[in-house]
């Protein structure tokens, strides 16, 4: 009975040797490559698609009487550095005037420490179709309650949304209003968010357009798969009376806008992207900005996801949780694999071909974007070799916020938003 139990034990252990031996380091090679040519296969040819889209999309033609009233409203807190640069670029918008209205949602002290109430008041006295509303009483204190609270005051059928350091496209605001007039049943648009001054220090140089490459494919592969997709807060259209319906903004969310995108989502409101409506965003500066930033993108995300799994159909959950992955903060939570990923490295399980199998399909996208800015005008041949060879490996440095994240909300830690420094 020993011998059997012995001779049990060691053949599975011999098995178990084999196995390693030939499926780790014979087998596995061949099918990681086999993997990684599929991959970046796949990523080039939606790379290329989204290249096609970004640079063909044409205005839809439509005659002077349908250009909609448009209101846009601007969130500002601590923003004195580019509120006036960002309206001015609203004011200098191919689009007319009389159907034209900009509401700076300004904070007011003591959240407000900066001349942006100021500011605001001056721009509003220099142009008759701008105003300045502070956020004050329920909705004081966060980007949703300031968008929240200018809702009774617009008198657009569109309701825009841009960040204080978003600078705008001539023809942005017309584009969108164009796409509205011509498809009655869309009630939300998106356009391409282009990022800014990134040789303005060494860190922004070397993150780039990592968060433009990752919002707009994401957002353009979650529509092309789903028909919808995870709305980000800026270069945002959506109808009033829609915003109206669905009760707005979600003010006690750290990601206003991923809930947004859920709520229109659950109710089957018509979504969809433009890329050829572009504004200019600043990149995050220092490293703890953009470490912040992430990690508000993720564990709002969680929080999201958690509250939209909750009920509804089972169609409705994997919608959901369809959405979520394809979406920006479903790429970044995705991530945190990555740890497990690095620790098979070290232990030898996997080979060194696993790098490339994640690092390659990147370099394509963040190239291709890279590229695009290039041809463009606003883009550089350093720029583009940056995208190949570095920024992909930013994504190991995600996995450490998504897991930051992830513990953060398993211990149930106060949300807090913080505010990111402007050039």
């Amino acid at each position: 009975m020993g011998a059997a139990a012995g001779s049990v034990v060691y053949y599975a252990l011999f098995l178990a040797s084999w196995l390693n031996r030939t499926v780790i380091y014979e087998w596995m090679p061949s099918l990681l490559l086999l993997i990684l040519i599929v991959l970046a296969g796949v990523t080039g040819y939606f790379t290329w698609r989204f290249i096609r889209q970004c640079r063909y999309q044409e205005m839809p033609e439509i005659q002077s009487d349908q250009i909609l009233p448009l209101t846009i409203i601007v969130p500002a807190l601590n923003e004195a550095r580019d509120i006036e640069q960002c309206v001015e670029s609203l004011m200098a918008a191919e689009y007319p005037t009389e159907k034209l209205e900009v509401i700076i949602a300004h904070e007011v002290p003591p959240k407000c420490t900066d001349t942006t109430p100021e500011i605001a008041k001056k721009l509003a006295e220099r142009y008759r179709n701008v105003k300045a509303v502070p956020n004050r009483d329920g909705h004081r204190g966060s980007k949703a309650g300031a968008i929240n609270n200018c809702l009774s005051q617009a008198k657009g059928e569109i309701i825009g949304i841009y960040d204080a350091d978003h600078i705008v496209a001539k023809d942005a605001l017309l584009r969108a209003s164009a796409q509205f007039a011509t498809s009655p049943g869309l009630a939300c648009l998106g356009g391409k968010v282009i990022v800014r001054n990134v040789n303005y220090n060494w860190f922004t140089a070397l993150v780039g357009n990592e968060s433009a490459v990752i919002n707009n494919f994401s957002r353009y592969v979650s529509q092309l798969f789903t028909g919808q997709h995870m709305v980000y807060g800026s270069n945002l259209f959506i109808r009033k009376d829609v915003l109206e319906k669905i009760g707005g903004f979600d003010e006690s969310s750290l990601t206003e806008d991923c809930d947004l995108g859920m709520k229109l989502m659950q109710s089957n409101y018509g979504m969809s992207m433009d890329y050829s409506i572009k504004s200019y965003e600043q990149p995050a500066i220092t490293f703890m900005d953009w470490w912040n930033q992430r990690v508000r993108w993720t564990w709002g995300g969680i929080s999201v996801l958690k509250k939209y799994a909750k009920g509804g159909s089972s169609w409705s959950k994997v919608r959901t949780f369809l959405m979520y992955s394809l979406g920006t903060t479903g790429i970044l939570f995705s991530i945190v694999l990555l740890g497990f990923v690095a620790f098979m490295l070290f232990m030898g399980v996997l080979t060194p071909v696993i790098l490339l199998i994640i690092v390659v399909p990147l370099s394509v996208l963040f190239a291709a974007e890279s590229i695009v800015d290039f041809c463009e005008g606003h883009g550089s041949v350093i720029d583009m070799v940056i995208s190949i060879f570095i920024r992909p490996f930013i994504i190991y440095v995600y996995s450490l916020v998504g897991v930051y994240a992830l513990v953060m909300d398993a211990l149930s830690r106060e949300r807090v938003w913080y505010t990111s420094q402007r050039i």
